[in-house]
């Protein structure tokens, strides 16, 4: 996923709409976002206009440890989990969040919390490409 034109830009929890937004922006369907907690606790976004997908790797025992946090997440904020498989069997948690970028980043910071108990003071790592710019233009 990583490419040599990736960025990485450290931030907190109220910086999440515009990253959000500028992935949703971004008519670039190799666009993707990445909120780092830790280096090894983070969460995978891609996207279009109306739609973002949230990526959670289950690869390691640590990943596999917040499954049930994730289902909960996912479930009080009404939305599906959709599990996948890699051609390495590998398992992976995706959700799918339909709506506006504020709704988006709404539902992203509430599932930091619930999953990794991100509070606002918590410094994130944004990395990313493709993203639009930071204004729209």
């Amino acid at each position: 996923m990583f490419s040599d034109t990736s960025k990485s830009e450290s931030g907190h929890v109220f910086d999440i709409p515009l990253y959000v937004d500028r992935l949703m922006r971004a008519n670039n369907s190799g666009a993707f976002l990445i909120i780092n907690i830790t280096p090894d606790d983070f969460m995978q976004l891609t996207g279009a206009a109306s739609c973002v997908q949230i990526d959670f790797p289950l690869i390691t025992a640590r990943q596999r440890g917040f499954e049930p946090k994730i289902r909960n997440a996912a479930s009080s904020a009404n939305l599906e989990v959709i599990e996948n498989s890699g051609s390495d069997g590998s398992r992976f948690l995706d959700i799918n969040i339909n709506g506006t970028s504020d709704k988006v980043a709404m539902i992203c910071s509430k599932i930091l919390r619930g999953v990794f108990g991100v509070s606002g003071d918590i410094e994130l790592m944004f990395q990313h490409d493709g993203l639009a710019p930071s204004e729209a233009t």
